[in-house]
């Protein structure tokens, strides 16, 4: 359990042991060496009375062997002693010191004679092989041999003293965990005799004593890696086998198994080292061997016997622990060592997910939205889908430099940093010479038209969202955070950042969206008995195989039919007239169909970004006012031709319907006077209210316009939020009227359900930026929103 990897390295160290090094090195320089020595064609010794040179290169151990000694007396020496020893190799050293401490003064003659042999060899410059003496070269070389043999031992006592510093280690651990410490003893003991010279002892193999303390582990302290712990080694392959790639992958990645596709995958490897983890043995890992303090190891024992879920391991160690909780306490310190912590924090958790979805197809739209920045983050929440649709070719880093460098400083903006790579384009930070952001963007506009830039990209002016990335780093403060203090930025994006239209379909959507129009002019007139009696015996004649007429009944419906629709027409008017004020192209609206209201909404997508703020408030708004108005106009109406008609060839509406709006129901009940009335206590089902068609298109189109102010989504209401608000507070308040509108509707209002539903279907999110969505509107304007806001609340709010 507690081996690891750094004693199996000692094995392989490039230091041999003690004896197959001495017997190797002495017959290598005494067979190999000594015939090459003898056929070397120059050799030099120089001496003086402090320096040794010896200029002999020898092949050994697979490189040139050079013997160096120091300079000649009286030169300045280059280097400290220190690091001149340093540099000499060991045998070179040992001759040194010996010469140095006082050698033998026949080794110093004998020296002296070989270097003046030298010497006499360097003036001839062709020194004969006769001149060398064969006795005197072996007898260099076995002195040679011997500072070999002597290095030898002094880096085996060296790695001797490394494994009993690591045995004694051991020796600690065993204790701490009550285990039999025999073995650990006897190999220091072995070790330590070596070092003495001394013969080692004869292993006794000794039974490890086991422990009665009883355990009640808790049974949730498991892992999802249990799943793989099989049995044995054989069952545990199989059930790595039999696993998902990806599965398989992730158990590979969390036991060091490095590996660069699946068909590398070797699950024989993958099931020995999750069976080696199983018996509490990690020596697999890459990581050093963990040393745990007294303090760790209480800390962990504590939480088991609480039965903590934050001290977590397989639930074999409990096995393996045979009712030690020290043991246990040790080997769960090990799991979350080697396992659990390279999982801790959110980034490794990520790193081993994202290592096991390569090359797993469903699992790359799920790796993307992880791998994401926090800024490609705010990005996707606060921008639409359409702004980062396939097929829209973003505008590259080549023209976004050439924007920089050739259109920016013609339009007074001053970059202050290079352009930032983010999710849809690239942000440009910098400032600019102008008083508003809207000359700001018309001089943008104007050098691009004289560029090749212009159908490459759209230019926003928008405030800086990188700043909600930095609020997920450590130490922010989010009390000293204000995000009104933060310079604007440039936002280059696509320059189609508005969503396809298919037109095939919104053609069959405005088709149902008529229809069931028709259908809500219809159904009124049913609901009048009188009415519903003449229709009941045309259908009569007809199942009767007889002549019959319903052309009346369409006569009927007609006025409601025009009238709904022309209050729809109005709201779009004045959607087009706003858009054209500001030269902003808009599309054809599409009739969203309703069984309860006729329509659900009428939708009008921009074609290209409003120009600021301004721009979609007065577009937003304008509608919905200018419905609103045509529909308090047409309660009032017909609230009044109501007075002079033949109610029997009226349409009729439910009591608990005309009674769901406070605006619409009090004009009628003003105009009509105790339409509305309901005695306290009456129950207002099964009664129903004869009116004329044009008030009843009327309160009808009020609730709808109502409802569309509601800043939700991509709505009209949902554009005057973002105006008024900003596109990350717009979001917050949307959700809060979205869920608001769910909670009514379960609690029994079809309307509310409905348009909840067509909202989630339809028009979630935000809707396309501004070209400057640093500029606030106006703040008469924000009156007129309270103002709209207000109306729709009493529009929407049932009569009491």
């Amino acid at each position: 359990m507690f081996s690891s990897h750094n004693d199996k390295k000692e094995v392989t160290s490039s230091v041999p042991h003690y004896i197959p090094w001495k017997y190797i090195m002495q017959a290598f320089l005494l067979v190999f060496l000594i015939p090459v020595f003898l056929e070397t064609r120059a050799f030099a010794f120089t001496t003086s009375s402090r320096s040794l040179t010896v200029g002999i290169s020898i092949p050994f151990h697979g490189s040139a062997l050079h013997l160096s000694g120091d300079d000649k007396e009286g030169d300045e020496p280059r280097q400290s002693k220190k690091m001149r020893d340093r540099l000499i190799p060991f045998f070179g050293r040992r001759t040194r010191s010996k010469l140095e401490g006082g050698a033998s003064r026949g080794d110093v003659e004998s020296t002296e004679k070989t270097s003046q042999a030298g010497f006499v060899a360097s003036k001839t410059q062709r020194p004969d092989k006769e001149t060398v003496d064969p006795s005197e070269t072996a007898r260099i070389l076995r002195a040679q041999a011997e500072r070999a043999r002597l290095e030898a031992e002094r880096m085996d006592a060296e790695l001797t003293l490394q494994k009993i510093e690591k045995l004694e280690k051991k020796l600690v651990k065993a204790n701490l965990m009550e285990e039999s410490a025999d073995d650990l003893q006897l190999q220091l003991e072995n070790l330590q005799a070596k070092l003495r010279g001394e013969a080692p002892k004869s292993q006794v193999v000794s039974e490890r004593p086991k422990t009665d303390l009883h355990l009640d582990i808790n049974p949730k302290l498991e892992v999802s890696m249990d799943g793989f712990l099989g049995k044995d080694f054989d069952e545990t392959l199989a059930l790595i086998e039999e696993s998902p790639s990806f599965v398989k992958k992730l158990v590979a990645t969390l036991v060091e198994y490095d590996f660069d596709c699946i068909e590398d995958l070797n699950s024989t490897e993958v099931a020995r080292r999750v069976s080696m983890m199983n018996s509490g043995d990690f020596s697999y890992s890459h990581l050093p061997e963990p040393s745990f303090s007294q303090t760790q190891i209480d800390e962990a024992i504590a939480k088991i016997e609480n039965k903590s879920s934050d001290q977590s391991y397989p639930r074999q160690f409990i096995q393996l622990a045979d009712g030690n909780v020290t043991k246990l306490a040790l080997y769960s310190l090990d799991y979350q060592y080697y396992i659990s912590s390279r999982m801790e924090s959110e980034r490794d958790a990520l790193g081993f997910i994202t290592k096991a979805g390569e090359g797993e197809e469903w699992m790359q739209p799920l790796l993307e939205a992880i791998n994401q920045t926090a800024v490609d983050r705010s990005i996707q929440t606060l921008y639409p889908k359409c702004m980062r649709r396939e097929g829209v070719d973003e505008p590259t880093m080549a023209h976004v430099q050439s924007l920089v460098a050739t259109v920016l400083p013609k339009a007074r903006f001053s970059s202050t940093a290079k352009p930032e790579k983010v999710l849809g384009g690239y942000v440009i930070r910098g400032t600019h010479g102008y008083d508003t952001a809207n000359q700001l963007i018309d001089a943008i506009d104007a050098e691009l038209s004289k560029s090749n830039l212009e159908d490459k990209m759209t230019v926003l002016y928008s405030p800086d969202f990188t700043i909600f990335a930095q609020a997920e780093e450590e130490g922010f403060d989010l009390d000293l955070f204000d995000p009104d203090e933060q310079p604007p930025i440039l936002y280059v994006t696509a320059p189609d950042i508005v969503g396809d239209r298919q037109r095939v379909l919104l053609s069959i959507t405005s088709a149902m969206g008529l229809a069931t129009s028709w259908y809500l002019s219809l159904y009124p007139f049913l609901l009048n008995p009188a009415v519903a009696k003449r229709v009941e015996d045309q259908l009569a004649l007809a199942d009767a195989s007889m002549a019959y007429n319903l052309d009346w009944l369409t006569e009927l419906s007609v006025p409601l039919f025009v009238s709904f629709l022309g209050i729809q027409i109005a709201h779009e008017v004045a959607h087009k007239a706003a858009a054209a004020a500001y030269g902003t192209q808009i599309s054809f609206p599409t009739i969203v169909p309703s069984l309860i209201t006729g329509t659900t909404s009428t939708v009008t997508r921009f074609k290209e970004p409003p120009k600021n703020k301004e721009a979609m408030f007065d577009f937003a708004l304008a509608g919905p006012l200018a419905g609103i108005a045509a529909s308090v106009f047409a309660i009032t109406v017909g609230s009044q031709l109501t007075l002079t008609s033949d109610p029997a060839s009226l349409p009729a509406l439910p009591l608990e319907i005309l009674r769901q709006s406070t605006l619409g129901g009090g004009i009628i009940d003003g105009i009509v006077k105790g339409a509305l009335y309901l005695p306290d206590g009456a129950p207002m089902s099964g009664i129903l209210i004869s009116i004329h068609p044009l008030a009843i298109a009327g309160y009808i189109s009020l609730v709808v316009n109502a409802l569309s102010l509601l800043p939700i989504g991509t709505t009209d209401g949902g554009r005057i939020g973002l105006a008024l608000f900003g596109r990350p507070l717009k979001l917050v308040v949307g959700n809060l009227f979205l869920f608001t509108l769910l909670l009514t509707g379960l609690l029994g209002s079809d309307l509310f359900l409905f348009y909840f539903a067509f909202v989630i279907a339809f028009q979630t999110g935000n809707e396309i930026p501004c070209r400057d969505e640093t500029s606030d509107i106006s703040f008469p304007r924000v009156i007129v929103a309270i103002v709209a806001y207000c109306i729709a609340f009493l529009s929407l709010v049932p009569f009491q």
